[in-house]
């Protein structure tokens, strides 16, 4: 990564940033794997109100590039959340540090298995961090795949 990248627990101050790189994720990266329909009511999901809201019942960490929020991702129990990179910080290392220091959190409150439910645009990356598929269901046309990793889990060299 060539600019220092924070991560640090997400705040009030965040939600206008956490908002923005979600939706423009989802209009720039997942539109490729999902019709219109769904990315617009993906996008609607991470309002500035719902992210506000989201904020009260997960752990959210926003990684910071001089003050400004360019990813994010949450834990809440045992399950990986809405882990987004904005597009122009694609392949830095952020959505990697981002799920490590999630999965941390999760091992320092007993949490032997890990979940997350990736669209399809992130498959190959949480299998990168030895995600393995367990599933897959629709939402509507949203199709995700759950996938879990214990917590002692390395990604393969």
């Amino acid at each position: 990564m060539s600019d220092e990248v924070t991560l640090k627990r997400a705040e009030a101050k965040h939600v206008e940033g956490i908002s923005n790189v979600i939706r423009d994720a989802i209009e720039r990266v997942n539109a490729k794997d999902y019709p219109p329909a769904e990315i617009d009511r993906l996008v609607q999901n991470f309002s500035r109100e719902n992210v506000r809201e989201l904020l009260k019942s997960r752990q959210t960490l926003v990684a910071l590039v001089g003050g400004n929020v360019v990813g994010t991702g949450a834990i809440d129990g045992a399950h990986i959340k809405s882990v987004f990179v904005s597009p122009d910080w694609h392949r830095q290392g952020i959505g990697t540090a981002l799920v490590g220091e999630l999965e941390k959190i999760a091992a320092s409150q007993g949490t032997e298995t890990l979940e997350v439910s990736s669209s399809l645009s992130a498959i190959q990356f949480y299998a990168a961090l030895g995600f393995i598929e367990k599933s897959r269901s629709f939402f509507g046309d949203e199709e995700t795949v759950l996938m879990s990793k214990t917590t002692d889990q390395s990604p393969l060299d």
